[in-house]
């Protein structure tokens, strides 16, 4: 499993002008469900770009289970943390889901059988045999997203990287995907979702990481984050018409720590059971 660790780290895409971070720590835990959130411009994405070594901090350093990464190259970095890029379409190649599964094992030393099954299980994972021959661009925007998760997946990396995984779908699609989310924390893989959507950061975290203006504005749990209205205008972000129910809910009697949909359907049907 793999722990990632910033410390001190500072950067800018112009040498010698302010950076978007300066002096940035923070470590991220294995089996982890972490959400970094923050408005547009907040450096979420070049945060994860940073840990993927897309990018190289000013100053500061940046390890994986205690060794620098300053010296590996993105393909070493990748074969640790697995990134789904905010577009799926960037990310496929091929004429087929097949062969976008089977480009993602190429650099492993697989027999045709040994990429045939995990090409299966894959494909079975993410409901999407049926597709096995389908060219990729034909798909809808939410089974180019599972077909891009799984292309990640395949490689069975320590940690996941998921860029607005919920940008440009509908709420069918988004609760098909907080399905799979929720088998890798099942996994205990660390799983980073970057977004601005605080509906997601409410279903799919366990904490929150606020950026603004590449300053980390909280760091710690989900219940703790939400239950004070302040932290939301302290990241620049408003509030849902989720989070304006839930908070009329605690006014009237829901636990606090009570925040994800399911939890809110249990409370009250036991509360209707009892009565």
């Amino acid at each position: 499993m793999t722990s990632i660790e910033l410390n001190d780290v500072s950067f800018s895409h112009i040498a010698g002008k302010k950076g978007i971070f300066s002096n940035l720590s923070l470590k991220l835990h294995p089996s982890e469900q972490v959400a970094i959130v923050g408005r547009n411009g907040s450096g979420k994405t070049t945060l994860a770009k940073l840990i993927l070594g897309m990018l190289k901090p000013s100053t500061g350093q940046i390890s994986f289970d205690g060794k620098l990464i300053e010296k590996k190259s993105i393909a070493e970095i990748a074969e640790k943390v697995g990134f789904v890029f905010q577009n799926p379409n960037i990310m496929l190649f091929t004429n087929s889901v097949k062969n976008e599964l089977l480009l993602s094992l190429q650099r492993f030393n697989f027999s045709k059988n040994e990429k045939n099954e995990k090409i299966n299980s894959m494909l079975d994972f993410f409901g999407m045999t049926k597709y096995r021959k389908i060219h990729p661009r034909l798909l809808s925007r939410g089974e180019k997203q599972k077909l891009a998760l799984a292309t990640v997946l395949i490689q069975e990396p320590d940690a996941i990287i998921l860029d607005e995984p919920f940008s440009g779908i509908d709420m069918a699609q988004k609760i098909i995907i907080r399905k799979y989310i929720g088998k890798l924390k099942e996994q205990k893989k660390l799983v980073i979702i970057i977004t601005h959507d605080l509906d997601s950061a409410l279903e799919e975290s366990n904490r929150i990481i606020a950026l603004s203006s590449g300053k980390i504005v909280f760091d710690g749990k989900k219940t703790d984050f939400f239950k004070d209205s302040t932290n939301l205008r302290k990241a620049e972000l408003i509030e849902t018409c989720m989070l304006n129910m839930l908070y009329s809910l605690h006014e009237d009697g829901l636990p606090e720590t009570i925040l994800e949909r399911k939890e809110v359907i249990s409370y009250f049907s036991k509360r209707i059971n009892d009565t």
